[in-house]
């Protein structure tokens, strides 16, 4: 009887993370919706322009932040310096920690993600609770750093048994979306051009790492003109289209 119950279990559970990785996916068609702000401050002669990311392992453990420093100096002509404030496993609460940390790196412009791990259903925070955190990330931000532009980042998408964990990551991408517009911050929407691509399961690795040169081909040709055109330099020669 109890290796009947088992084998029922097991099946729910299968039928569980099929639904959490496909039905519950939002469309593969969806648009992104990327967000633009004013451009930053010109800084002073020789003052490099200051990017922080701050953000969960996607950022922690890759080096694509690293390359978007030497693209964007390369297209823009000009000292670029781009840190980290990530650890793999952390959540927006987190972050909330983190805020003197970004600011002693005087960033002219703050990158974040916290989506995929807010919505792991293992750290039982609600979309709701996750917004409100957000929210205080970004007034923390600004009061600690004025005049920095915000922007948020939306990932790959999870599968296989990590996506099972994250069965409503779509909302939470969507959340940045809501949140973009309600605080003014910019916005990256990545997540929409993950699901486009022709192959969206190659280079995937563990369910929720991709392979970082995948990423890095994902994310470095939106994100090098759109920080282009938020330094001033719309579409400068090398940076891609603004």
């Amino acid at each position: 009887m109890r290796r009947g119950r088992g084998a029922v279990l097991a099946s729910l559970a299968a039928a569980a993370a099929i639904c959490a990785a496909f039905i519950l996916r939002p469309a593969p068609d969806l648009l992104p919706q990327d967000r633009g702000l004013p451009p930053v401050r010109a800084p002073a002669a020789g003052e490099p322009l200051r990017i922080v990311v701050l953000g969960t392992s996607l950022t922690a453990w890759y080096d694509w932040p690293d390359r978007l420093g030497a693209d964007l100096a390369e297209c823009l002509g000009r000292l670029v310096e781009v840190g980290t404030v990530a650890k793999g496993g952390m959540g927006s609460e987190w972050g909330l920690g983190q805020v003197a940390a970004v600011a002693a790196l005087a960033p002219d412009i703050v990158l974040m993600e916290f989506a995929i791990n807010d919505a792991d259903l293992r750290r039982m925070t609600s979309l709701s609770a996750s917004t409100q955190t957000h929210r205080r990330l970004v007034a923390d931000l600004r009061a600690a750093r004025p005049g920095v532009r915000i922007v948020l980042m939306t990932m790959n998408p999870a599968r296989g048994l990590r996506g099972a964990l994250r069965p409503r990551l779509g909302a939470w991408y969507a959340g940045y979306r809501a949140l973009a517009a309600e605080l003014d911050t910019g916005l990256v929407d990545l997540y929409p051009r993950w699901l486009a691509r022709q192959n969206p399961a190659e280079g995937t690795g563990d369910g929720v790492h991709p392979d970082p040169d995948v990423t890095a081909g994902m994310i470095l040709p939106v994100l090098v003109p759109y920080l282009a055109d938020l330094a001033g330099a719309g579409a400068a020669e090398g940076c891609g289209p603004a």
